[in-house]
């Protein structure tokens, strides 16, 4: 019988995607996904730290899965670099690999000594690994993640090359992904699972030190993907049958840097202009998006490449923060109020009429009225599509949460976050408006039939190459498909649209897609 393995994965997009990795591992060493109500081998929880409510969220889930009945499970991610010590305490978490491990070998050094230890073992069953010696690995607080086989000969356990390989029906179809190469990201998947869109990491790492940030504490060491290799990779998705691409990093803007702090940077051309041009020229790929850029990221190299490749959309998710320029100042931002400003007027000048989303932290420590009016007024001036709005979360360890006595707190946190919501919405209407009675091309996401199932039904529901969803009827559309759909009525929460079929009376001969 197959080893079932369950995947949960909290956080960013890279997150998913070193998920994606770990799926395709398994996959390889023939396991299969478990089933809801069945009790997985092995769990793996993709945990994230960026905020105090995201590690809750990942203990959250790890205790789920304990009372699930999971009895082998592995907490990866930045929430197990950042609070290993208290995750390794959970019930029945069997290892914690922070990033500094090679994660990869660490889980097919798991299996392969479960394998061996107790071959014909049960679902859920861990007498063939359980730990060694608990209490000398408790002891020792040096070590960043727990191995459960550590011994007295042997405090860090056996390594990957020391354990017996899997029979042959379990033997890797395919290198394993290295991880850890130094100066270079490797490492690919083949297939995004479950998404119409696929991520493609790029990039990993932050030296920046925004002082509300506990990132470069955890993924401190910066990589890139070389070019030949993030296009073969894209490829490899789009032959998967994914039309869109979303390009990601930590840190995106430091793609093909030795760091992230601008200042620092080496005068060359712009090694990201560079890699976007090359990745929208995949062959069969219909869309390329890119992940969060900030002000000095979106140069004039970037921006002609944006403009003169089809694939790429006019979209563009560019984290503001806070419109106050002290506020900035005191997060160690890497720009200024007026270069934020000054970067939306050139992308606007480069684009045709761009969706901009953007990321505002609310309440940040000294945070007065006068300067969320500031950011009140950039945004209202950026017209954002979409904006992602959160509370300041102090993280220990870094300089924002030292600065309790100028915490913001409880109603007046909530009341911004509410005006904040209000002025997406009006801007959010005011920019889907402009499209009304255009034909756009769409990337059907869902599809929902009868009685909300996921069939081939009525209701579809996709999104546009400016970001904002549309919801139309047709039948026999699929998830996956691209289509064309015109805009024909817009709602506070919800643009509405008539699916166009190809060769019906109306159907434009250019669809507006960039």
């Amino acid at each position: 019988m197959a080893r079932k393995y369950l995947l949960t994965t909290l956080g960013c997009k890279v997150n998913q995607y070193e998920t994606q990795q770990i799926r395709e591992l398994f996959d390889s060493l023939g396991m299969v996904p478990a089933r809801d109500g069945e009790t997985p081998d092995i769990a793996v929880v993709n945990t994230c730290a960026v905020t105090s409510s995201a590690s809750r969220k990942s203990g959250q889930a790890l205790r789920r899965l304990a009372r699930r009945g999971a009895t082998s499970i592995v907490a990866v991610g930045c929430g197990a670099t950042d609070d290993a010590e208290r995750l390794r305490r959970l019930p029945h978490v069997l290892a914690v690999l922070g990033h500094d491990t090679d994660i990869h070998a660490e889980l097919r050094e798991l299996l392969t000594l479960r394998e061996r230890r107790n071959p014909h073992a049960p679902a859920g069953d861990t007498s063939g690994y359980l730990r060694a010696d608990q209490e000398r690995a408790d002891a020792d607080r040096n070590e960043v993640w727990m191995n459960p086989f550590v011994s007295e000969t042997n405090p860090r356990g056996v390594s990957a090359s020391q354990a017996a390989v899997l029979p042959a029906e379990r033997i890797v179809s395919r290198p394993l992904p290295i991880v850890k190469e130094d100066g270079v990201l490797s490492g690919r998947i083949d297939a995004f699972a479950g998404h119409q869109r696929a991520f493609l990491k790029v990039q990993d790492g932050c030296d920046a030190w925004c002082s509300y940030c506990v990132i470069p504490r955890l993924r401190p060491s910066l990589r890139s993907k070389p070019v030949d290799v993030a296009v073969a990779e894209a490829q490899s998705l789009v032959r998967a049958g994914h039309k869109e691409l979303i390009v990601t990093g930590i840190f995106l803007g430091a793609y093909g840097r030795e760091t992230a702090i601008r200042k620092r940077f080496s005068p060359q051309a712009s090694p990201l202009a560079q890699l976007i041009q090359a990745l929208a020229r995949v062959e069969g790929l219909a869309r390329l998006r890119l992940s969060s850029l900030e002000p000095g990221d979106v140069d004039a190299a970037l921006l002609d490449v944006l403009a003169g490749q089809a694939a790429c959309v006019p979209h563009l998710h560019l984290p503001l923060q806070s419109g106050s320029g002290e506020v900035l100042r005191r997060m160690n931002r890497q720009y200024t109020r007026e270069a934020f400003v000054e970067m939306i007027e050139r992308v606007r000048s480069a684009l045709d009429r761009p969706a901009i989303s953007t990321d505002i932290i609310v309440g940040f420590p000294g945070e007065t009225e006068a300067d969320f009016e500031a950011t009140l007024d950039v945004a209202r001036a950026a017209g954002f599509v979409k904006i992602h709005a959160f509370p300041f979360s102090p993280r220990e360890r870094t300089a924002a949460a030292k600065w309790r006595k100028d915490f913001i707190h409880g109603d007046v946190v909530r009341d911004r976050l509410r005006r904040l919501g209000e002025l997406e919405r009006e801007s959010s209407l005011a920019y889907r408006r402009v499209f009304l009675g255009e034909h756009h091309r769409v990337l059907v996401e869902t599809t929902t039939g009868a009685g909300g199932s996921s069939v081939i039904g009525t209701v579809q529901r996709g999104r546009t190459d400016r970001y904002f969803e549309v919801h139309f009827e047709a039948t026999a559309v699929r998830p996956g498909d691209l289509v064309t759909v015109r805009i024909d009525r817009v709602t506070p929460g919800r643009t509405h649209g008539t699916y166009m079929e190809p060769g019906a009376a109306g159907y434009p001969l250019h669809v507006l897609s960039a």
